[in-house]
C-alpha cells in the first residue's frame, strides 16, 4: 500500500473516531452543560440572574451567546467575565436583545 494511502486510511480512521466520540458517546453534550452551569453560576454570583445564556449549538463553538435586559458596562463586563470562564472560547450578545439605558432620577 503507498504511503499517500495510508496517510489517508489515517485521516479518515481518526475523523470517524472523533465523531463517534463527540456524538453518540456525549462529550459534547458533557462540555454543553458544563460550560452552561459555569456560566450561569457566574451569573448568578454576579446577580444578573435575568441574562439568559446558551451555547451557539450548530456547530458546538464554545461561544456563549448572552440575552437579556442589560446597560453597556453590564454587557461589557459580562462578554469580559464570561470570557474566561474554562470551555468559553467567545462571549456575544443577541442581537436581538437591546440594551437598557439607565438614566439618572
Amino acid at each position: 500500500m503507498k504511503s499517500s494511502h495510508l496517510l489517508l486510511l489515517g485521516v479518515v480512521a481518526t475523523l470517524g473516531v472523533a465523531e463517534i466520540y463527540h456524538g453518540p458517546l456525549g462529550a459534547s453534550d458533557r462540555l454543553e452543560q458544563r460550560v452552561e452551569r459555569a456560566v450561569r453560576a457566574e451569573l448568578e454570583r454576579n446577580e444578573m440572574g435575568q441574562i439568559k445564556a446558551e451555547l451557539r449549538e450548530k456547530p458546538l463553538s464554545r461561544t456563549v451567546i448572552l440575552s437579556g435586559p442589560a446597560d453597556d458596562f453590564q454587557r461589557s463586563e459580562l462578554v469580559r467575565v464570561l470570557g474566561q470562564v474554562p470551555g468559553v472560547a467567545r462571549v456575544e450578545w443577541d442581537p436581538n436583545s437591546l440594551p437598557v439605558e439607565h438614566f439618572p432620577r
